[in-house]
């Protein structure tokens, strides 16, 4: 639940969103480390698959996620929004501390704990415990 924020893998809509993620997650790797590998080469190329091909494996991703909220029944769709909507809101709060940590400090961009991607991987555990607190709510 806290990697993939749904609840099991026991329903068909459930099955599908992990395969489908992990192999979306396989591709991005794959993808990117021919990237890297090419570097050398193709130097342009190389630059624009790193640059596109995470957000287009995460928009995937986004998007069945969507597909699978869809299938889901009235009370689960309400609690995986509600995990959704906390979620948002502790990024936002966690970004304008973020924010607030690097005003405080001069603005000096050189904290190198700010890079926004380990950040965003964060959100997906924070989004599975706060799936587990609303969930907990409607037992």
């Amino acid at each position: 639940m806290l990697f993939f924020g749904t609840f099991s893998s026991r329903t068909s809509e459930g099955r599908r969103y992990h395969i489908r993620c992990y192999a979306a997650l396989f591709l991005v790797v794959v993808l990117l480390i021919v990237a890297f590998l090419v570097r050398q080469y193709v130097p342009r190329l190389s630059a624009a698959a790193v640059a596109a091909v995470p957000g287009a494996g995460f928009a995937y991703i986004g998007w069945e996620f969507r597909r699978y909220l869809m299938a889901l029944d009235e009370l689960a769709r309400r609690i995986q929004l509600e995990a959704v909507a906390c979620t948002y809101l502790t990024g936002l709060a966690g970004a304008a501390m973020a924010g607030g940590l690097l005003w405080a400090y001069g603005g000096d961009v050189q904290a190198g704990w700010l890079n926004p991607f380990p950040l965003f991987l964060l959100l997906e555990p924070v989004r599975g415990i706060w799936l587990y607190v609303v969930s907990r709510r409607y037992e």
